[in-house]
């Protein structure tokens, strides 16, 4: 019994033995035959040919040493290119590019890489292209045409063809006419009449013109010309109208860059508007400004690996892209006329990436990643920066002083470690010829980066000067010095100069008048019996010593006149008209003018001190001057754009009237800030005075009589102008000019 259960334990073992080394066995043969399949499935591109076709075809012929299976394509339309990707196909040309420039094509570019091969066909415009298999071959045909549709169901159709498939089921239609306008606001409005509304425009905005495509349109030789339109001051420069195949193209070059365009249709009119943008939209529109000028492209993937998104963008930009062990995962996209840097900037973000380029080679990683790498090397800068021996420079400055370019590569000192310049300063005196330098314990103590704040120099920088040959002594880094020299020829530039030039205009215009009358009554006192005598004037002018009835002579007359008005027995009634008129016109134009730097503040004066006595309190007598001069003092500013911002004081004192007190001063004074062109003239200011003044001296009742209250009137007409006029023209000096 047990004999019988030890020989089938015994057969039983043996029996599995057997089993698992057929397993083993079945499985080796799988695998082998896995890897024999493998081996079979992996073909090679082993040639490329491309011949003309009828018709202005073009086919390329792509030969495999196994059966050709179907790629993969996509394709960009700026530039125009398209992309055949062979999964499990190795790359047998001997040349990765193969020149073509053969109708539209350029070049064939082939790449391997990830068990792939891609093959990118360069075209000078996108034109519809099939595809078909025959056999270990594939062929790619392209049409040279641009209005047919395009065959292969793996490409996706770009607007333009689209636009272009529709408009082949349209009539033919024309263009009638084509106008220019500009609007209140000076905007420019291009009118545009079409024969049938239903026209199809295709509106593209190329670099720095809008091109207007109309699609199967007619355009007669009367429109198909070049219009300058420079002379209506709008936006636009020039209209170009031409004739493409069966379409008609518009080409608009604006005459400036802050412009906003638009287009609207009525019925057969369309218009296209170009507006100026005032200052707050430019600044909107500055901000709002498109960031990406890569070349556009489209792209159109299902659940695609990031890195072989990554190999597309490199292969597309010509660009060489290191992508990181940690990047991966899939992403689907459809990106259409978009630019390349905008596309990886899209795809970077929203898979947590970031990149870091240098020259032509761009790094991809995580953004941790890459914050990582950059804080590394600042490290490393850091310590290379303490170790980095230093170097001694002399900087000689020509057009500045030594002075002022220490004080911009020290920057802020704090004030327990700044220098007290200006007593060294009045030690050495002020055409000293020795050596200023500062002590080292202070130099090295203030360009620290605790004590001092904005330094262009390192840690362990120092900067002496030499005010006699005015020098700088720098001793720093290598790549601190570097930059410290470009700092110093940047500053120590030529300072532009101003010629400054006022006219100050006082212009009076002085008018007086007088009349004035005298009556006398005088009685007869000669003998009676002498007839010779007749006892009294029967003319004259009126003597100083008469009876007068009304004394309203005018004061200083420079004509009068006497009459008898009345006689009667020994009775006498005699007139005196006096009159007086002057006039006077006086205009002093002053011109004082100067030649200044740039911020720097002049001034020019002329004229008189006056002197004032005053006493003491000591009752002593003291003489004391004040001014009356004409005087100009400016400050300009020249901004980049050679506009001269300038704070002006003017003033034109004289001498006035005496008082009791002393002299007067007649002042006359302006201060302002103004902005003006160079070369331009502004007037700053000006006061205007008119007086008029009108006196009536009369004789109470008598004076109002009518027809005879003049006898018993004086009058006295004044009329004074005056006027004070201040101009100034700046003008910036060029480098050959140094006087006025």
């Amino acid at each position: 019994m047990n004999s019988s259960q030890n020989l089938s334990h015994q057969q039983s073992g043996v029996f599995m033995r057997q089993r698992k080394k057929y397993i083993l066995v079945g499985l080796l043969v799988l695998i082998l035959a896995h890897a024999g399949m493998v081996i079979a499935d992996t073909s090679t591109l082993e040639s490329v040919e491309f011949s003309s076709m009828p018709g202005d075809q073009l086919q390329f012929q792509f030969n495999f040493d196994s059966p050709a299976i179907e790629p993969k394509l996509f394709h960009t339309d700026n530039p125009a290119r398209i992309a055949l990707d062979f999964p499990a196909v190795s790359n047998g040309l001997r040349k990765k590019m193969i020149p073509v420039n053969v109708g539209i094509a350029s070049g064939i570019h082939a790449v391997e890489a990830s068990g792939r091969t891609r093959v990118v066909i360069n075209l000078v415009r996108m034109v519809p292209f099939d595809t078909h298999i025959d056999g270990n071959k594939l062929f790619v045909t392209l049409e040279n045409s641009v209005q047919g549709p395009i065959k292969s169901s793996s490409v996706v159709k770009p607007a333009r063809s689209l636009v272009s498939a529709r408009a082949s089921s349209l009539p033919s239609q024309t263009i009638n006419n084509i106008d220019f306008r500009r609007g209140t606001q000076g905007e420019g409005r291009i009118f545009i009449s079409l024969s049938d509304p239903n026209t199809v425009v295709d509106m593209q905005e190329r670099g720095s013109k809008i091109i207007l495509r109309f699609i199967n349109t007619g355009l007669s030789d009367r429109f198909a010309k070049s219009l300058d339109v420079t002379d209506f001051a709008t936006p636009v420069q020039r209209i170009e109208t031409r004739r493409e195949g069966n379409s008609a193209t518009m080409s608009i070059t604006p005459s400036t860059q802050d412009y906003d365009y638009s287009s609207y249709q009525t019925d057969g009119l369309l218009t296209v508007e170009f507006r100026p943008l005032t200052q707050s939209e430019k600044q909107i529109a500055s901000k709002k400004k498109f960031k990406y000028s890569g070349q556009r492209l489209s792209l159109n993937f299902q659940d695609i690996e990031v890195r072989s998104v990554l190999q597309i963008l490199a292969d597309f930009t010509n660009l060489n892209i290191v992508a990181s062990d940690t990047v991966g995962g899939n992403i689907t996209l459809r990106l259409n006329d978009v630019p390349w840097d905008h596309a990886m900037d899209i795809i970077l973000k929203s898979k947590g990436l970031a990149k870091r380029q240098t020259g032509n080679v761009i790094l991809v990683a995580p953004t941790p990643e890459i914050n990582k790498l950059e804080k590394e090397e600042l490290e490393a800068y850091a310590v290379k920066e303490k170790l980095e021996p230093l170097k001694t420079e002399i900087i000689q400055v020509k057009y500045s002083t030594a002075k002022e370019i220490q004080t911009v590569l020290m920057g802020v000192q704090d004030q327990k470690n700044a220098v007290d310049t200006g007593s060294i300063e009045d030690q050495l005196g002020q055409n000293s010829t020795s050596t200023l330098t500062y002590p080292q314990s202070n130099l090295s103590e203030s360009t620290s980066g605790e004590s001092n704040r904005g330094s262009i120099m390192s840690s362990r920088g120092v900067v002496n000067i030499d005010v006699r040959t005015n020098v700088l002594i720098v001793k720093d880094t290598a790549r601190n010095l570097e930059a410290i020299r470009a700092l110093v020829d940047q500053l120590d530039t030529p300072i532009r100069q101003v010629l400054i030039e006022s006219r100050v205009v006082i212009a009076n215009d002085d008018f007086t008048r007088a009349l004035g009358v005298r009556l006398a009554a005088e009685g007869r006192d000669a003998d009676p019996t002498d007839a010779t005598a007749s006892g009294y004037e029967a003319g004259g002018l009126l003597g100083a010593n008469q009876d007068l009835v009304t004394d309203l002579a005018v004061g200083a007359a420079t004509g009068g006149l006497g009459l008898v008005i009345f006689k009667a027995s020994e009775f006498l009634l005699r007139l005196e008209l006096t009159a007086n008129q002057a006039e006077s016109n006086l205009t002093i134009v002053s011109n004082p003018r100067l030649v200044t730097t740039d911020q720097h503040t002049a001034s020019i004066e002329q004229g008189v001190e006056i002197p004032f006595a005053t006493q003491s309190a000591l009752g002593g007598t003291n003489t004391q001057f004040k001014k009356a001069v004409l005087k100009l003092e400016v400050t300009p500013h020249i901004t980049p754009d050679d506009v001269i911002l300038m704070d002006v004081l003017v003033t034109k004192d004289s001498e006035g009237a005496q008082t009791p007190d002393g002299l007067a001063i007649d002042r006359r004074a302006i201060e302002t800030s103004v902005q003006v062109e160079s070369g331009e003239t502004v007037v700053l200011g000006g006061v205007y005075e008119s007086t008029t003044r009108d006196d009536v001296d009369s004789v109470p009742f008598f004076g109002e009589l009518p027809g005879f209250g003049w006898l018993f009137r004086r009058t006295n007409v004044e009329d004074s102008k005056n006027e004070l006029l201040i101009f100034i023209t700046p003008k910036i000096l060029k480098r050959s000019i140094n006087a006025i």
